[in-house]
């Protein structure tokens, strides 16, 4: 299968009034069949500014759209709902394991072009009983595929133990999954000499939706960090909405990543970014106050390994991570 990349140039480019005559070839509208496009003029966020995604012509959507794209995340439930993998499916097609392979290869191919520095995330394959050593020999393949991968690993002891051997290799990485202060505290220890940035995503979307303030995690990691050397940078992650994004710019992590929707929301905001007065609202889908986050001193000067790194979510995001991949294979008979 081979994905080809499609892209046509606006009739313009610019925020404000666009009539309704306009039309994007890809099919992005906004209010009311109008699009809207980022000036090349328009005040940028210091925030690196990611997709989260398995389409590459969505990527290309978005980068029309901003007029930029700093980088991509990827994962296996990303991967199992792209177009040309869901049609395979739904025809009856399974994958072998290393047809899921190919096709994730030949996705992030697609990609990587489209994308700035901050790389495409390529995430292992990792359930309850892949050992750190059997990460890192997939981290490895997965660096060679394109030029700008960062490898994904999750938030485990497994995990923690593939990033430490990675860095060694110079191989970057993006620690998944993360949950708590702890987890991004081991991180940091774990990947300590690191020649290249590393990446924590810690996931606001997730924490939120049993009822605690994910932002709160966010801010909790960027003040702890602080008193680090910077090697490692916040990616915030499963962004939701709108304020999702304008909170992650306000505390000035360092990069976002968000589904297609969020950024067609900000575009329809005009693009707009957090002033002196912005106020994150951390409120549920009812409009109840979210439960804070507290602060935790923690010593970055510790071994990774004396922090307390479990977490449920954790455990129940490579659950269904697992669950998506599995469900692209070919089962056996």
């Amino acid at each position: 299968m081979v994905y080809e990349i499609t892209e046509r140039q606006p009739k313009w480019s610019f925020i404000g009034a666009i009539t309704d005559t306009l039309h994007y070839t890809m099919g992005l509208r906004l209010k009311k069949d109008r699009v809207i496009y980022m000036d090349s003029t328009a005040r940028k966020p210091k925030t690196k500014i990611l997709v989260d995604g398995g389409d590459p012509q969505e990527t290309v959507q978005i980068r029309k759209l901003i007029g930029y794209v700093d980088g991509q995340t990827t994962n296996p439930t990303l991967i199992a709902k792209n177009p040309e993998v869901r049609k395979l499916i739904s025809s009856g097609q399974k994958l072998s394991s290393q047809q899921e392979m190919d096709e994730y290869k030949k996705i992030v191919q697609a990609i990587s072009p489209l994308v700035r520095a901050a790389g495409v995330s390529i995430e292992v394959f990792a359930d309850f009983d892949t050992a750190g050593e059997q990460m890192l020999a997939q981290g490895r393949e997965m660096f060679s595929w394109i030029p700008n991968a960062y490898v994904k690993y999750p938030c485990t002891h497994q995990g923690l133990r593939a990033a430490q051997m990675s860095v060694g290799e110079r191989i970057r990485v993006n620690m998944t999954l993360c949950f708590s202060q702890e987890q991004a505290a081991a991180v940091y220890t774990a990947t300590k000499g690191s020649k290249e940035p590393v990446y924590v995503s810690p996931f606001l979307g997730r924490l939120d939706d049993r009822g605690e303030n994910g932002m709160d995690l966010v801010k909790n990691i960027k003040t702890m960090y602080e008193a680090g050397d910077g090697h490692v940078h916040v990616l915030a992650a499963s962004i939701r909405h709108l304020d999702h994004l304008l909170g992650s710019f306000a505390l000035q992590a360092e990069l976002v990543t968000a589904p297609a929707k969020v950024w067609e929301e900000w575009a329809a905001a005009s693009f707009s970014l957090p002033g002196e007065d912005f106020v994150y609202k951390g409120v549920d889908k009812s409009g109840h106050q979210l439960k804070p986050i507290p602060y935790k001193s923690l010593d970055l000067n510790r071994p990774w390994q004396d922090f307390d790194i479990l977490h449920d979510l954790t455990t129940k995001g490579i659950q269904q991570f697992v669950a998506d991949y599995k469900n692209t294979l070919k089962q056996s008979a």
